[in-house]
C-alpha cells in the first residue's frame, strides 16, 4: 500500500498523488509532477529507510520547508506534516487504503499520527531573533512587537488591554479564530476576549467580536492538551494538525471546528501563567511558520508583563483609595465630633430651661444649637458636592440675585459678631449656570470670609460686574481678616486643607473651586497678611447646553 500526498494550496490543489517507496517533487517529476512554476525541476525527494519516510532538498532555487522550517538536510516527515515548495502547499498523507481527505472544514477526522512542530519559551528569549528563514518578517515582526508594547503600557484596563492585544493578533496573523483565556482565581479559565472571522465572506477584514456574556467556553475549540502543555512547560505551541495529534484531546469542540493549524501561547506574568492566547485556521488557507509562533509567544509574554502592571495599578489605586477614605473618616469624625460637643452642650441647656419653664434661658440657649446645626448641614453639603462629579445643570440665572440669596442667609450671623456685609452689585445679565451649585459656591466664599474677620470690625464686600468684551461676569468676595500666609496661597483649595484649625473642614474652598472649574469658570485669590483676602469668581456668560430656552431664575421669578 502506497502513501499520499495532497496539494491544499497552489496551482495544483485539490490533486492527490499516490507515492510508492519514493518519489521526487518538482515539475519534470514523472512521480509527484507540478505546474507552479517557483517549484524547480528537481525541487525535493521523498523516500523511505526502515520505515521511515525522509525529505530532502534537491538544491532547489527557493527551499523546501518542513511545517514552516526550511530543512537543510534529510529530514524524517511524518504523516500530517505539511510540505511547502514554492507557492505549493503538500500535506503527507497516510495509506491510501484509510487516508483521510483534508476538507477545509474539517469533516472526517480519523486520528492518525503527527507531532508538535516546534515550541518557544515564554520569557526573554521569545523576542524575535532574525532567522535565515525570515529575515524581513523578522524585522517587521520586531516593529510589530514594540508598537504594541508601547501601546499597551497606556493602558490600565484588563479588558481593554486583552482586546487591544487581540485585535492586533488578529489582523497580523490569519485566523479563523481568535481567543484568550485567563486563569480566574480558582484556577479555572475565563474567557476575555474572543473574534471569529466571518465564514460567509472571503474579505480578510471582514471580523467578528463575540459577546463574551453569552460565550461558554465549552464551545472554544482549543485542546486542552495543548494548554496543558503550555501551562506545565511555559512555552508557546504551534501544532501543525492538532486533530491528527494523538497525544491532543480529539474532543467535540476540536473536531467540530476542523482546527488544522494552531498556535496557543502563554501570557506570562512575572512569575506565573495568567492566561493563554490562542489562534487556529485550516491548512488550506494557511500553516503557521515558526517565526510566527515566535512573535505570538513574544506578544503573549509582553501582554503577561502589561496585565501584572494593570493589576499592580490598581492594587495602587485601591490602596491609595481606602488610605483616602480612612484620611476622610479620621478628619471629618473629629470635626463632626466637636460640632455635636457644642450642639449637645446647646441641646442640654435648652431642655434644663425647659424643665425649669425658664423660656429666657431657652432662648438665650438656642442660637448656640442652631449654629451647631447649620454647621452640620454645610458639612454634609460639601461632602455631597465634592464627592459627586457631574456636569452643572444649567438655566439662565441672575447671578446677582443668587448673591441677595446668599447675603439674606449670611446676615444673622453677621450681626451676632458686630460683621458688616457691604454689596456693589452691577445689574448683570443673565447666564447659563447652575443656580444650586453656584449659590453654594458663593455661599462658601462668604462663609470663609465671616470666619477670617474679626469680631464688631469685620467687613466683608461683595461685588459683581460685566465683561462684555470677553463674554465674562466677575463676582469678588473680600474681608478685611487675618489674610493668608503666602506659603498657603497654593494650598488652599486643597481638599481638607485649612486654615482655621479647629473651625474649619477644608471642603468649603474646595467644592467652590470645584463648581466654578465644572462652569468652565475659574476663581483665583489675592491675600495680604494682616489687611485682608479677595476671591475673584470669573464665570462665562455663553455655553452651549441650556435645558430649555424658557428656564430662568431671576428676581421676579421668586
Amino acid at each position: 500500500m502506497g502513501i499520499t500526498v495532497e496539494v491544499i494550496r497552489g496551482p495544483d490543489k485539490g490533486r492527490v498523488f499516490q507515492i510508492g517507496t519514493e518519489a521526487v517533487i518538482g515539475r519534470k517529476s514523472e512521480s509527484l509532477p507540478l505546474v507552479d512554476g517557483t517549484v524547480s525541476r528537481e525541487h525535493a525527494r521523498l523516500s523511505i529507510h526502515d520505515d521511515t519516510w525522509t525529505i530532502e532538498d534537491a538544491g532547489s532555487a527557493n527551499g523546501t520547508f518542513l511545517n514552516g522550517s526550511q530543512i537543510k538536510k534529510a529530514t524524517p516527515v511524518h504523516i500530517g506534516d505539511q510540505i511547502r515548495c514554492g507557492a505549493t502547499l503538500l500535506v503527507f498523507g497516510g495509506s491510501a487504503s484509510r487516508a483521510v481527505p483534508m476538507t477545509a472544514n474539517g469533516s472526517g477526522g480519523h486520528q492518525t499520527d503527527a507531532a508538535i512542530v516546534a515550541t518557544v519559551p515564554a520569557n526573554d528569549d521569545s523576542i524575535i531573533i532574525p532567522t535565515p528563514e525570515a529575515g524581513a518578517e523578522a524585522i517587521e515582526n520586531l516593529r510589530i512587537l514594540y508598537n504594541l508594547t508601547t501601546e499597551l503600557t497606556s493602558v490600565f484596563d484588563l479588558d481593554t488591554l486583552l482586546q487591544r492585544t487581540l485585535n492586533v493578533i488578529f489582523k497580523i496573523v490569519p485566523a479563523d479564530h481568535a481567543f484568550i483565556l485567563m486563569v480566574g482565581k480558582d484556577g479555572r479559565f475565563i474567557p476575555k476576549a474572543a473574534r471569529y472571522r466571518n465564514a460567509l465572506t472571503t474579505d480578510p477584514d471582514n471580523e467578528s467580536s463575540v459577546k463574551l456574556d453569552a460565550l461558554d467556553i465549552s464551545t472554544i475549540p482549543i485542546s486542552r492538551t495543548i494548554i496543558n502543555e503550555v501551562l506545565t512547560k511555559q512555552v508557546g505551541v504551534l501544532s501543525s494538525n492538532a486533530m491528527r495529534d494523538k497525544r491532543f484531546d480529539p474532543g467535540k469542540s476540536v473536531h467540530e471546528y476542523g482546527i488544522r493549524s494552531a498556535i496557543c501561547a502563554p501570557i506570562k506574568g512575572l512569575d506565573k501563567i495568567l492566561g493563554v492566547i490562542h489562534v487556529d485556521c485550516g491548512v488550506s488557507d494557511h500553516i503557521y511558520s515558526t517565526e510566527q509562533l515566535r512573535l505570538l509567544t513574544a506578544i503573549g509574554y509582553q501582554t503577561g508583563l502589561a496585565a501584572e502592571n494593570v493589576r499592580l495599578y490598581e492594587a495602587a489605586v485601591k490602596s491609595e483609595r481606602l488610605a483616602a477614605i480612612g484620611e476622610t473618616v479620621a478628619f471629618l469624625s473629629h470635626h463632626i465630633k466637636n460640632i455635636l460637643q457644642g450642639l449637645l452642650g446647646g441641646t442640654d441647656i435648652v431642655e434644663k430651661a425647659v424643665t425649669e419653664g425658664n423660656a429666657d434661658k431657652a432662648a438665650e440657649a438656642w442660637p448656640v444649637v442652631r449654629r451647631n446645626l447649620d454647621r452640620i448641614n454645610t458639612v454634609i453639603l460639601n461632602m455631597l458636592a465634592f464627592s459627586r462629579p457631574k456636569q452643572p445643570l444649567r438655566e439662565l440665572v441672575n447671578v446677582d440675585y443668587i448673591i441677595n440669596e446668599c447675603i439674606e442667609l449670611m446676615t444673622p450671623y453677621a450681626d451676632e459678631r458686630g460683621v458688616a456685609i457691604m454689596r456693589d452689585l452691577n445689574d448683570l445679565p443673565e447666564i447659563p449656570a447652575d443656580p444650586t451649585g453656584l449659590h453654594q459656591a458663593i455661599l462658601n466664599l462668604m462663609t470663609n470670609a465671616l470666619d477670617a474677620v474679626s469680631d464688631d470690625t469685620g467687613i466683608i464686600t461683595i461685588t459683581s460686574r460685566s465683561d462684555p468684551t470677553n463674554n465674562k461676569i466677575v463676582v469678588s468676595v473680600a474681608d478685611n481678616g487675618v489674610g493668608i500666609e503666602s506659603e498657603q496661597i497654593d494650598w488652599i483649595f486643597d481638599i481638607f486643607h485649612s486654615t482655621k484649625g479647629q473651625k474649619g473642614t477644608g471642603l468649603g474652598l474646595a467644592v467652590a473651586k470645584k463648581v466654578i472649574d465644572e462652569h468652565g469658570g475659574k476663581i483665583d485669590v489675592t491675600s495680604t497678611t494682616g489687611e485682608g483676602t479677595t476671591f475673584n469668581v470669573t464665570l462665562p456668560t455663553q455655553v452651549d447646553e441650556l435645558r430649555s430656552p424658557d428656564d430662568t431664575h431671576t428676581a421676579s421669578s421668586a
